[in-house]
């Protein structure tokens, strides 16, 4: 089949849209056309995968422009996506029902996503390709991070292991307080146990990617997080929302220490291997531990004793630690809470002077 040989490489620089400009449009969607396992590792958000080449093939194409030729390499291409080229077009056909513009990307805006363009353009589609691809959306999103945090306000709650500071948060945004769930974002708790039961498939740049969207699409300058380190697990957070972080308002969320069980226990309790779990952090963490505590927590977590497990290493480790942190700030308000519903109507309270 030679369907995409009939000059569908001559207008690739025509069609073209910036991301900046794209921003400004309205029923849209994207299409990443690169392979499954490149979608997986990052792409732009809401964005949906129709690979031209799944993994395997994109090697056997490589493999080929590197060791034969351009031409040969482009003849594999092509076989491998006539393959896929009806399921791809039923696709294209319904998606073109709901949106008004469909727009290809791939990497760098090339071979693959200007074929794509060309050839559903000649169907009589209305397809435009992202100009530079997913690498020059990423160097968008980057530089423009610093215009969009200006005159956003933070409010970050800052409070020891447990106190449902996340949970909190999670009720605020339901009530449309404006909030950013940095943890969720990053698919981690930000503790050494942080990771324990979630799935770790949550790259840097998808972290940014998502953290951009929630900052450019705010309804309120004034938003709502929970205090993190720079560092949440293998994420960072990018500087300019670090920065407006550190100048912020902060608030100090203190609670009973049953009530912080209470909460961890929610959070962990049915994890599969949750025992296994624990013990491998543990061994981490034993050069930071008192070995009478350390070797305490051990037994407790073997016996399957884990709330005074976490008891234990609450007040031998994690308090201390917090100490030492949440000293290091100077807070605008202090809240004593007693449950997370308690939490939201005091804290709402307090939120009034910052609006």
């Amino acid at each position: 089949m030679n369907f995409l040989k009939t000059n569908i490489y001559d207008d690739m620089n025509k069609n073209e849209i910036s991301y900046k400009v794209l921003l400004e449009k309205n029923n849209y969607i994207l299409i990443d056309v690169r392979t499954p396992k490149e979608y997986q590792e990052s792409t732009i958000p809401g964005a949906i995968n129709i690979p031209v080449l799944l993994d395997e093939e994109r090697v056997m194409v490589g493999t080929a422009y590197k060791k034969e030729s351009q031409e040969k390499a482009k003849q594999l291409g092509i076989e491998a996506i006539s393959k896929r080229l009806g399921d791809i077009t039923k696709q294209i056909s319904e998606l073109s029902k709901k949106y008004n513009s469909i727009i290809f990307f791939c990497a760098r805006g090339g071979m693959r996503s200007g074929s794509m363009t060309s050839f559903f353009k000649s169907m009589g589609y209305q397809t435009a390709r992202l100009s530079g691809g997913y690498k020059s959306y990423r160097s968008f999103v980057m530089e423009d991070f610093q215009s969009i945090v200006q005159g956003v306000k933070l409010i970050t709650l800052h409070g020891k292991t447990g106190t449902g500071k996340t949970k909190i948060l999670n009720e605020l945004q339901k009530i449309g307080v404006e909030t950013i769930d940095l943890e969720g974002m990053a698919k981690n708790r930000g503790s050494h146990f942080g990771h324990i039961g979630i799935t770790q498939d949550r790259s840097q740049k998808t972290f940014e990617s998502i953290l951009y969207d929630a900052v450019k699409h705010r309804k309120s300058n004034v938003i709502i997080i929970e205090g993190e380190s720079r560092k949440i697990g293998p994420i960072h957070i990018p500087d300019p929302f670090w920065d407006t972080m550190k100048k912020g308002i902060k608030i100090l969320v203190e609670a009973p220490i049953e009530m912080r069980l209470d909460i961890i226990m929610d959070d962990y309790t049915g994890i599969n291997e949750l025992e296994k779990n624990l013990l491998e952090v543990a061994e981490k963490l034993k050069r930071y531990m008192d070995g009478s505590a350390h070797t305490k927590f051990i037994n407790l977590v073997e016996k399957g004793e884990i709330r005074e497990a976490a008891r234990q290493i609450m007040i031998e480790y994690y308090d201390p630690m917090y100490n030492k942190s949440l000293n290091s700030h100077s807070y605008q308000d202090k809240v004593m809470i007693e449950s997370i519903e308690d939490g939201v109507i005091k804290l709402k309270e307090v939120f009034k002077k910052y609006m």
